[in-house]
């Protein structure tokens, strides 16, 4: 995630955990969308600042920023995670999704990456603005499309608890 919650407009230069990465035109969408894969396969879309979507090298959920909450993979259901400020501390508030909380957030995820593999498949509604990579902008256009084919054969699953995270 960024270094400060609410800045996230400058990734393609300070994401460079990512690589490669890429920021793309989407017809339906109103921000620009950030794409980025770290070294251990380990992947990431962001549709503009929020919501924010991390993915497992098998294209199974583990983290996500969505209207203003963190939510992280817990094995078999998401936490919901809040920061509540006060002039003398910041204290982390966790509440634990229900199965149909869980459901309804990946589903919601599953259509928004249904509708972006839609636009792939018709070229003139993605263009790529900039990208960092050692391979041509087809070959990064197949590894992003792969990822999201792994995303919707996945989308009722979670990565694995993020360890050291209960």
């Amino acid at each position: 995630m960024a270094l400060n919650e609410q800045d996230r407009e400058d990734l393609m230069r300070e994401a460079t955990a990512f690589y490669p990465r890429a920021e793309l035109h989407v017809d339906h969408e109103l921000l620009p969308v950030f794409w980025g894969q770290k070294k251990n396969g380990n992947f990431s879309f962001y549709f503009g600042s929020d919501p924010v979507y991390q993915f497992d090298q098998s294209g199974r959920l583990r983290r996500a920023y969505i209207d203003g909450y963190l939510y992280r993979t817990q094995g078999n259901t998401l936490a919901r995670l809040s920061r509540e400020r006060n002039s003398k501390e910041s204290t982390l508030k966790r509440y634990d999704l229900t199965i149909t909380e869980s459901a309804g957030l990946l589903q919601a995820m599953s259509n928004r990456f249904l509708k972006l593999d839609s636009a792939f498949g018709k070229q003139h509604e993605i263009r790529f603005l900039q990208s960092v990579a050692d391979c041509s902008q087809c070959e990064l256009q197949e590894l992003i499309q792969t990822q999201m084919k792994q995303i919707l054969q996945h989308s009722d699953q979670l990565a694995p608890r993020i360890p050291g995270k209960r």
